[in-house]
């Protein structure tokens, strides 16, 4: 079905299409590439990644810790450009409405809560190491803020994320490129400071935090921590890239920028966790040490800028997921925004010290939550779809849509989801993050994917076809 001749769908004059999640013409989309670019690396470079490379000190020392966080980033990201990047760049949609083949009209209603969760838990963590930040600045400073000073810091950053993001999304572009270099030198600088204070030496022998007897459990943990955190993307790419007017145009900036970006600023927290193992990779905790005050005070600055940067972005996605809810979609932009960032606001502000001490769970949950859905993407789009979807059926919630299935829902694309929640869960205990696996695989992510995506194959060429549900044989035809 062509966009300019289906008539269900809003004018390409309508900026409402950008705010609703509609699909957007090509004449819409004004993102070039280094507006891509710098968008993901702004997403991707923030203080996060000094805490998953942290994460990954626990297990490995820095050679083979440098080896499995660039590996686990790159696997990751490679996920989500195939289940993500062809279909937003293609259609200008966002993840939720490029879910609703797979799930179902009213069944996308998961991608939008796995979306909120996701770009929630990113946030909250963003405004909290905001907070500490700001609190190693006052300490550089010679004044002892007291512990509240770090939830008051961030809930006053989701302010400022609000006010940012009143022009939609010409400010998360705007924003972004302003930042993205600025925060690329940050982290190679802060990196460089840590090799110079320590001596290459000592990095090189200093060992890993807490490993493992078993190598393999080390290194599949390590990588493990790249892969799910990367996978969290879903969320943030579709938001990106249907900006943009093709798929070949944002590949490498969404591969450099939201991949390599990621493993590279986790390389400096993988460094800092080990260098200095209190810390867990937060270089909020050391830069006025290794740097010298006056350093030290503009480099925690900067953290503070890219952090907000990045929830500019974050409070971005999660806004365009949950205008997509019908008790939301009416209501104005800055109403709609003001509900995305209201929890961010209350757990930043008030639960500061529970919310940095889950991690670990945080990103157990972002494999269990979207490793599934990229399995159950990638096999519908390439092998089942042959990348073709009736744009038109995405948006029609009657039962004249192509994906209405049963009621809006598609029990196929739910039973995939939760056979891949289940291979999750049976491979990686979330809470404490050991293996419960034979071989002890720990690395739950990659299997996951697989067998989601395999179910998924199966149930709609033996269930779906046959009951002519899906639209599979019009999406094949066109």
């Amino acid at each position: 079905m062509s966009l300019k001749n289906d008539t269900s769908l809003p004018p390409a004059e309508d900026a409402s299409a950008v705010e609703n999640g509609w699909p957007q013409l090509k004449s819409q989309r004004t993102w070039g590439p280094f507006a891509v670019f710098s968008t993901s690396v702004s997403t991707a470079i923030a203080t996060w990644c000094f805490i998953i490379g942290g994460f990954a000190a626990y297990y490995l020392p820095a050679a083979q810790g440098t080896l499995a966080v660039l590996a686990g980033s790159l696997i990751g990201i490679l996920f989500i450009v195939l289940a993500c990047l062809p279909l937003s760049a293609k259609y200008g949609i966002d993840a939720v409405s490029g879910s609703v083949p797979q799930l179902g009209t009213r069944g996308s209603l998961l991608a939008v809560v796995l979306i909120f969760l996701a770009t929630l838990g990113w946030n909250v963590y963003l405004f909290v190491l905001l907070g500490r930040a700001t609190v190693s600045i006052g300490g550089a400073f010679g004044l002892q803020l007291p512990d509240w000073s770090v939830g008051a810091a961030g809930a006053f950053a989701v302010l400022v994320v609000l006010v940012l993001l009143r022009k939609g999304s010409a400010a998360v572009r705007n924003f972004s490129q302003f930042i993205a270099i600025a925060v690329l030198i940050l982290a190679f600088v802060i990196m460089f400071l840590l090799i110079n204070s320590a001596g290459l030496d000592t990095l090189l022998t200093a060992p890993a935090i807490a490993p493992a007897e078993d190598a393999k459990i080390n290194w599949a943990s390590a990588m493990e921590v790249l892969i799910a955190s990367n996978l969290s993307w879903w969320a943030y790419t579709g938001a990106i890239v249907r900006n943009s007017p093709s798929a070949r145009k944002s590949l490498w900036p969404v591969v450099l920028g939201l991949g390599l970006a990621v493993g590279v600023g986790s390389l400096t927290g993988l460094y800092g966790g080990l260098l200095v193992p209190d810390s867990g990779g937060d270089p909020t905790q050391f830069l006025v040490e290794i740097g010298g005050p006056v350093f030290g005070i503009i480099a925690l600055a900067f953290i503070v800028l890219a952090n907000i940067g990045t929830a500019v972005v974050g409070v971005y996605a999660a806004t365009i997921a949950v205008r997509q809810l019908p008790a939301i979609r009416d209501s104005s932009w800055v109403f709609s925004t003001g509900v995305s960032a209201l929890p961010a606001l209350v757990l930043a502000g008030f639960f500061a010290d529970t919310v940095f001490n889950s991690f670990g769970t945080f990103l157990a949950f972002l494999g269990i939550g979207f490793a599934p859905i990229c399995g159950i993407q990638i096999a519908d789009y390439f092998f089942l779809r042959r990348q073709r979807y009736d744009v038109g059926s995405l948006f029609n919630t009657t039962a004249s849509s192509h994906y209405y299935y049963w009621g809006g829902i598609n029990p196929v694309g739910f039973a995939a989801f939760a056979a891949g929640v289940a291979t999750y869960l049976y491979l990686l205990d979330p809470v404490t993050y050991i293996s419960r696996a034979p071989f002890q695989f720990t690395t739950a992510t990659i299997p996951t994917v697989i067998i989601s995506g395999l179910i998924y194959w199966l149930g709609a060429r033996f269930i779906l076809r046959p009951l002519s549900k899906g639209g599979y044989a019009a999406d094949v035809r066109k």
